[in-house]
């Protein structure tokens, strides 16, 4: 089997597109084609079959994806040990992880880190979609704190996420709040419609006050969420992290100190065989040793 051929399966049965296949390889949609062709040639079998505009791996396909994760997750281990003897090795690793999150935090606390591995070179991408990324190598791990474990993933805890409600404090004057049932005359902001969003502060409430979360208004960005909260929209309810500025300068304050959301667990997600490769080792390391107060966490 010729290892052209087989990286050019590997990439197209993580993008499950030829169009994608031929981007990422830096190649024509047909190169990428008559690759797949020759290879299913030389092992006398599908390795492809379509369910309508879907590209799928048949049971050999599947087989052949495996033993290609085994593959080049090795020859990876080998560049990063023979780079050792290269001059100005760089390693590159992308990180996943929420927006918010990503964007305030990760970016903030990731200098010291690149700082002592001048020789890793790192990449991010801020999604509330990381799954697929994951599953297809656009990132070598993820930060999230929706379940992302799969088969074959390793889970890393890291902390525990505090939420907090938040409003500006003309608007907790000028509308009298002083108690849970005062929300019932307000604009709540959140992510849903449902309230989904505010599930961690409705479980930590008595089941009789729930009902008074009435006026939902619904902004589908937590920083939508918290600038609303600022101009007097609404009450807001967000990851403590997100506005710890905010909350030290007084320009939003809890109008419920009283009430402890429940909180969320972030992890680190990340396949077991990119684990073994010491970049990335270097990296979890790192994220793991940071102080959970930096977040917000409790």
């Amino acid at each position: 089997m010729d290892l052209y051929h087989l990286k050019t399966f590997f990439t197209l049965a993580k993008a499950e597109s030829f169009t994608k296949a031929a981007e990422l390889l830096f190649v024509t949609q047909s190169a990428v084609s008559h690759a797949i062709k020759k290879l299913e040639a030389s092992l006398d079998t599908a390795l492809f079959l379509r369910r309508g505009k879907t590209l799928i791996l048949s049971e050999a396909g599947q087989a052949l994806f495996r033993s290609c994760e085994k593959i080049f997750n090795e020859l990876e281990k080998a560049d990063q040990e023979l780079a050792l003897y290269r001059k100005k090795a760089k390693f590159h690793v992308t990180i996943g992880s929420p927006v918010e999150f990503g964007t305030t935090i990760l970016i903030n606390h990731i200098k010291d880190f690149l700082e002592t591995n001048p020789d890793i070179h790192l990449d991010f991408l801020f999604s509330h979609h990381l799954l697929k990324p994951l599953i297809q190598d656009a990132v070598d791990m993820a930060i999230d704190c929706h379940d992302l474990s799969k088969p074959g993933f390793e889970t890393i805890p890291l902390f525990r996420e505090q939420y907090v409600t938040i409003a500006s404090p003309d608007f907790i004057s000028e509308n009298k709040i002083r108690h849970i049932d005062d929300l019932n005359r307000v604009n709540i902001l959140s992510n849903d419609k449902h309230l989904a969003w505010w599930n961690n502060f409705i479980i930590a409430i008595p089941e009789e006050k729930r009902s008074c979360l009435k006026n939902i208004v619904r902004i589908n960005h937590v920083r939508g969420i918290i600038n609303g909260a600022i101009a007097g929209l609404g009450i807001g309810f967000v990851p403590k992290y997100t506005v710890m500025k905010e909350l030290k300068g007084k320009v939003l304050i809890d109008p419920f100190p009283q009430i402890k959301p429940a909180a969320d667990h972030f992890k680190i997600f990340i396949k077991k065989e990119k684990l073994d490769l010491k970049k990335n080792k270097k990296l979890v390391d790192y994220l793991t040793r940071i102080k959970p107060s930096e977040f917000g966490a409790r």
